[in-house]
């Protein structure tokens, strides 16, 4: 009886795969009307940062060489001994013409040290329009005419966007590639078709501050893990829209360790678990491999071998062209790797179940419901 279930479930998660794939190349023909020039209004980019992350350099200086009327980079750090700190200065000198201000501060007003850094820049910021954008995008040169135009209705509350990892030389790097650009960004449209669910998704966030105002200041943020998701809670109690930006952003992810993309998806997962325990439990549905390789080791006979090739040849294949759709930088022996990965991040899935610490920037956290921190000590 159990075979036949997981078979079923295997072909659901096919189903899934081809599903992506196809909401993915309908969603990737969809393109944004630009608005012109005098329309746009006047942002405040928030970028939070901490240490220097891969081609940090190059993605900042993606954001100095925005074309946009009239924005302003607001760079926060909590260390006044950070090395990130002398990187800024020098591209503040490159681009004098650029509107920008370095924030060096370690006021806290919650646990998330993210959102710490976040409030540091609101309290600073100039204009009504926020970006919060983080250290490891890249974008091009149009990026802000495309999220405003999105933003420029009236039942909008927040626009976020989607990102494809890119630029990976190691193999950690490879496999977070592959998870963002063959799952997490096609699941961002799936979702939005299947349950009418929009992501809020924390690299890439427009909003105003209206909604700061109203929901009492970052403050309300601060000891949460998934920030981001709490906010789209709250636009949403307001009656507002959140809309994904058709345009791609890419999210840089060069020289990952094995144990730095472990460590990542564990801590996404103790956060998916305490967010939903229902979506979370319906997950595994969407790993046909995992779900063959169970059914093989359940059996061990030859047709679920077979079974098992069959189910990882085509879903590799679907990947591949969901990929392509977002003009993935992978290299075609990159995608041999789609089954380890899809097993490694079967494998950290029950892992929530019986541990609860997260590590997060050098600190250990318990998290509980919809990703609340509390402090471990001792």
């Amino acid at each position: 009886m159990i075979i036949y279930l997981i078979q079923a479930a295997i072909l659901i998660g096919l189903g899934y795969t081809a599903f992506l794939m196809i909401v993915t190349v309908r969603e990737m023909r969809k393109k944004t009307i630009i608005l012109q020039d005098h329309e746009f209004q006047p942002i405040s980019i928030l970028k939070p940062l901490k240490g220097i992350d891969d081609q940090l350099e190059n993605n900042l200086r993606s954001f100095f060489q925005l074309n946009y009327p009239r924005y302003e980079l607001l760079f926060g750090v909590n260390d006044p001994h950070d090395p990130v700190i002398n990187l800024v200065k020098s591209l503040q000198k490159d681009y004098p013409g650029v509107a920008s201000k370095l924030i060096i501060s370690s006021r806290q007003i919650g646990l998330n040290p993210k959102v710490n850094n976040l409030n540091n820049l609101y309290l600073q910021s100039s204009y009504r329009y926020l970006l919060i954008s983080d250290s490891n995008v890249s974008v091009p040169p149009f990026y802000l005419k495309e999220i405003m135009s999105e933003y420029m209705n009236p039942n909008v509350g927040l626009v976020t966007s989607v990102f494809r990892g890119s630029q990976a030389r190691s193999l950690g790097a490879n496999l977070e590639n592959l998870h963002l650009n063959t799952f997490i960004a096609p699941s961002v449209f799936a979702i939005k078709r299947l349950i009418g669910k929009s992501i809020t998704i924390g690299k890439s966030m427009l909003f105003s501050k209206d909604i700061v105002k109203k929901i009492k200041g970052f403050s309300a943020l601060g000891d949460f893990l998934a920030e981001d998701h709490m906010l789209g809670i709250q636009i949403k109690k307001e009656g507002l829209e959140i809309r994904h930006s058709n345009h791609i952003i890419d999210n840089v992810n060069i020289n990952w360790s094995l144990e730095r993309f472990i460590n990542r998806h564990l801590r996404w997962a103790k956060m998916r678990r305490n967010l939903n325990i229902v979506h979370y439990l319906a997950e595994p549905i969407s790993n046909p491999i995992l779900l063959a390789l169970i059914s093989l080791f359940i059996r061990f006979d030859m047709s679920s071998f077979y079974v098992f090739a069959f189910v990882s040849i085509l879903k590799t294949c679907m990947d591949i062209i969901t990929a392509k759709q977002l003009e993935a930088d992978s290299k075609w022996y990159h995608y041999l790797l789609i089954p380890v990965k899809d097993v490694l991040i079967g494998i950290i899935w029950f892992v929530p179940f019986v541990d609860r610490k997260i590590s997060w920037r050098g600190n250990w956290f318990k998290i509980s419901k919809n990703t609340r921190l509390y402090p471990l000590t001792g």
